[in-house]
């Protein structure tokens, strides 16, 4: 047990068991509060059956279970997306992707993202541009399912589409394609430590640049002139992308340092 009796919730925010923040969050999944009463009412007394459920919880986090998928999402952009165990949990990086695509679009842009899991950048992107067109694919139904219902709770107007990569797609080109895609080297020791995240989701099962290697040998066929292709990857993979663009023929390439000043976006034009 992790506490006894009748705590309040002063006592629990100051437990250091977990993470100070995942403990915060924790405590407002079960009492329903947000931030601003957690802390304005932190003489509240947790019922013995909230007690229990905050100890049950505190051990699976303990366990390396992620808080997004036990209580059921994850804030991106400011925004509250639903995930579960069959979508990628959002990461603070990939909000740099996201300010990358709002810089470059233009009034009306049609934009393409690629492998949208739970939506996060697709539905951000439209958010907070609502004159762009924006579709989003995903391969696999139960994700494209988990998308659909973040935008339908967020009034996001999305066009959906299962399809693996490109392959739903003829003829139809866009300003911008965006991707965050599985991009760890299968031998990389850190997939251990992400083994309850889709792994589909986070590695090739090769490289770490197969599926990026798909995403931009098509891209010129799908971008319109000067569109952009956009694209995150690892901190130790730039030189690496940046040769596949040139390769296949994209021009202004550049890669963009994350907050932690570590290469982790790669951009590319159409011209």
């Amino acid at each position: 047990m992790y506490c006894r009796l009748s705590p309040s919730l002063r006592d629990l925010l100051r437990q250091n068991i977990i993470d100070r923040t995942d403990n915060r969050v924790l405590l407002m999944y079960i009492t329903g509060f947000n931030h601003a009463r957690l802390l304005a009412y932190d003489d509240y007394v947790l019922t013995q059956e909230q007690v229990e459920n905050y100890n049950r919880l505190v051990q699976r986090v303990q366990s390396g279970e992620p808080l997004a998928y036990i209580v059921g999402y994850k804030e991106f952009y400011s925004r509250q997306f639903k995930v579960t165990p069959a979508t990628l949990i959002p990461r603070p990086e990939t909000e740099l992707l996201v300010e990358q695509v709002l810089a470059k679009t233009q009034l009306g842009a049609k934009v393409l993202d690629l492998g949208t899991g739970s939506g996060c950048i697709a539905i951000t992107l439209k958010l907070e541009r609502s004159d762009l067109g924006v579709t989003a694919i995903d391969k696999f139904a139960d994700a494209l399912a988990v998308a659909q219902q973040n935008a339908a709770r967020m009034q996001a107007e999305i066009e959906f589409v299962c399809s693996d990569w490109y392959s739903s797609f003829e003829e139809r080109q866009f300003n911008i394609i965006v991707s965050n895609p599985p991009y760890i080297e299968v031998s990389d020791e850190h997939l251990t430590a992400l083994s309850y995240e889709p792994q589909s989701a986070l590695t090739d099962f090769g490289d770490g640049l197969s599926c990026i290697r798909n995403i931009v040998s098509l891209s010129r066929k799908h971008l319109l002139p000067d569109g952009w292709l956009m694209i995150e990857h690892g901190y130790d993979q730039g030189t690496a992308v940046r040769e596949i663009f040139i390769k296949n023929g994209l021009n202004d390439v550049t890669t963009i340092l994350d907050y932690a000043g570590l290469e982790r976006i790669t951009i590319g034009k159409n011209s």
